[in-house]
């Protein structure tokens, strides 16, 4: 169903992941986490990682896997890191060997969703709402640049973000 890669950005807890496995399943193709990915590659957890290396460390890493991910002849789903944008290299890698689709969240609302969540090291923050702030400001015209489409998911559940995401697909698929 799908002739690229499909590509997935935003912020921590936009969807990436959930709303990524709903579209590999609906188009029968792999879904590949990168931060997934990542971990299998450093044979480590990212906040590990990120506590010893750094973040410098990481991003290189990341920009090695996904330019592999990207690479392969296998069309598949998959969902980026956050920060994955930061990098120019990264961003030219989506745009020429993937089809881009931001999934658009406000950091009140991303923040609401990972009220307890210990495992994203950027957010591990006294004020994570701030650092999400933060993050959009610099982030979201990166986003804005290298996608395609931008999905926003304002008052929707996964599922209809993620049906909102396929019917944009699809349609300039066919077009």
């Amino acid at each position: 169903m799908i002739n690229n890669h499909i590509s997935l950005v935003g912020l921590p807890g936009s969807g990436k992941s959930t709303i990524g496995r709903y579209l590999a399943r609906r188009w029968s193709v792999p879904f590949v986490d990168v931060d997934t990915a990542i971990e299998e590659q450093i044979q480590s957890s990212i906040k590990d990682f990120f506590a010893k290396e750094g973040e410098a460390s990481f991003r290189s890493v990341e920009q090695e896997v996904l330019a592999r991910l990207l690479q392969s002849p296998v069309k598949a789903v998959i969902a980026t890191g956050g920060g994955a944008v930061l990098k120019a290299e990264n961003r030219a890698q989506l745009a020429q060997h993937s089809q881009v689709v931001y999934l658009s969240a406000s950091p009140h609302e991303i923040a609401r969703r990972l009220q307890r969540d210990t495992q994203r090291p950027l957010l591990q923050v006294d004020n994570p709402l701030q650092r999400l702030l933060d993050l959009h400001g610099v982030r979201d015209p990166l986003y804005r640049e290298v996608a395609d489409f931008v999905v926003v998911g304002a008052g929707l559940s996964a599922t209809q973000v993620a049906q909102r995401v396929a019917m944009q697909v699809e349609l300039g698929a066919s077009s």
